[in-house]
């Protein structure tokens, strides 16, 4: 991948992979509670970015029952949807990026 596309895919995680396992990790401790292997590996998700930590949520998420991943997924798009300033939020502190008109 070229440097430059590896870049912009690394800022797109931030602005959308961050909060979204953010948001599944606090649905997590909620639905499984805190101690729950796949919480914990949502929650170093969140907080890396790293793609070790992001493979591993994603193999947590899978380990899950249908029924559990399911309900979970939802629960998570919901923050989302719900709370849109939490996606908001990563682009404000990114700053302005070039002339806007």
């Amino acid at each position: 991948m070229p440097p430059r596309l590896s870049m912009m895919m690394a800022a797109m995680f931030d602005i959308v992979g961050k909060p979204l396992f953010a948001a599944l990790a606090t649905c997590a401790d909620h639905q499984l509670g805190s101690g729950h292997a796949c919480t914990k590996a949502l929650r170093q998700a969140a907080a890396s970015g790293a793609r070790e930590d992001v493979a591993i949520a994603e193999d947590a998420l899978r380990a899950l029952p249908d029924e559990a991943r399911e309900a979970l997924m939802a629960a998570g798009h919901r923050v989302l949807r719900e709370n849109p300033a939490s996606l908001l939020g990563v682009l404000d502190a990114m700053g302005p990026r070039g002339k806007l008109h």
